[in-house]
């Protein structure tokens, strides 16, 4: 199956709604992840009211999306040499230990936002007219702060992020900021409107989720991987441009901000759902490691060892139970 999606062959993409139903058939039968818990959506909780059935559907709906537009992004700007969809697979495989891939919710909807925002970014570059494509990408990034506001905090970053693809301009960070404000106040507005107040709780609230006991065991798997793609990148690095590098550079920015979010998730609430936002970044950058001659099959190994345990963890629960 991992052969089939590291080719070029579009087909492979007609296989994810067909793994996606069976992580949502697997987890109605074995109730792994509860799904039935109180949802967060940021700045638009209460807005949302959706019967179970609606909310997995939206939310398998969005995963695949999110999978397709994530694999285009990295066929589209070169980080490999030919076409692959490995990296749809990785990102519907991870994305399979967590609850947001079960039920809709601020969360995913964050990865979807961030997603499009790579996309946005990406088509900058230093010698052609950015405008567009900053402010779009800011007011990306400020849907996804709405849905998922811990990602406030880190506007200086998202800055970086856009500078690596654009010499600075006073006039385009003007736009940048306009667009990531925008939505927040659309967020503040409907805050106002219903009632709430605009409090540090929004950014420092729970999820409400419990820690499930595999963490470590994920963890395990994907440190090895992002050893083998470290080496892999290093390796597609000497041979390729200098926005490739910058490029992989963003993916990087965005991992180190999803490990901060997700430590202080862990440390104080003993939770690991905001580590899910790796996932928009760390699929690329994982895809490298398949892609090494010399360490290709043992990332493929692991990797069958990561679906077999995402598969059989149902499994495991109902028979410790």
């Amino acid at each position: 199956m991992i052969r089939f999606f590291l080719g070029n062959s579009i087909i492979a993409l007609f296989f994810l709604p067909v793994i996606i139903l069976v992580f949502q058939i697997l987890n109605n039968q074995f109730p792994y992840h509860e799904i039935e818990k109180e949802i967060n959506y940021g700045f638009w909780n209460g807005l949302f009211y959706l019967p179970i059935i609606a909310s997995q559907v939206i939310a398998s709906l969005l995963i695949l999306v999110n999978s397709i537009v994530l694999n285009f992004t990295y066929n589209n700007y070169n980080f490999q040499d030919k076409n692959s969809y490995i990296v749809s697979l990785i990102y519907v495989v991870l994305m399979s230990f967590y609850y947001s891939f079960y039920r809709f919710d601020g969360i995913l909807m964050s990865h979807t936002f961030l997603i499009l925002c790579l996309a946005q970014f990406y088509q900058l570059n230093q010698n052609q007219d950015g405008k567009q494509a900053v402010f779009n990408g800011a007011f990306l990034l400020g849907c996804a702060a709405t849905f998922h506001p811990p990602l406030l905090v880190f506007f200086p970053v998202y800055i970086f992020m856009y500078l690596l693809m654009r010499p600075f301009i006073v006039r385009e960070l003007f736009i940048f900021m306009t667009g990531f404000i925008s939505p927040i106040l659309f967020g503040i507005t409907y805050l106002k409107w219903v009632g709430k107040e605009l409090t540090s709780k929004l950014i420092l609230d729970k999820v409400g989720i419990e820690l499930h006991k595999d963490f470590i065991i994920i963890l395990v798997f994907i440190l090895i991987l992002l050893v083998l793609s470290a080496i892999g990148i290093r390796n597609r690095i000497i041979q390729s441009s200098n926005r490739l590098k910058k490029q992989i550079q963003m993916l990087w920015l965005l991992i180190l901000v999803a490990i901060i979010i997700g430590s202080i998730d862990l440390y104080f609430y003993q939770q690991i759902e905001r580590f899910s936002l790796l996932l928009v970044s760390m699929p690329i950058i994982l895809s490298f490691s398949f892609l090494n001659k010399r360490y290709g099959a043992l990332a493929t190994v692991l990797f069958y060892l990561t679906i077999a345990y995402a598969v059989i963890k149902f499994f495991l629960e109902q028979t410790l139970a």
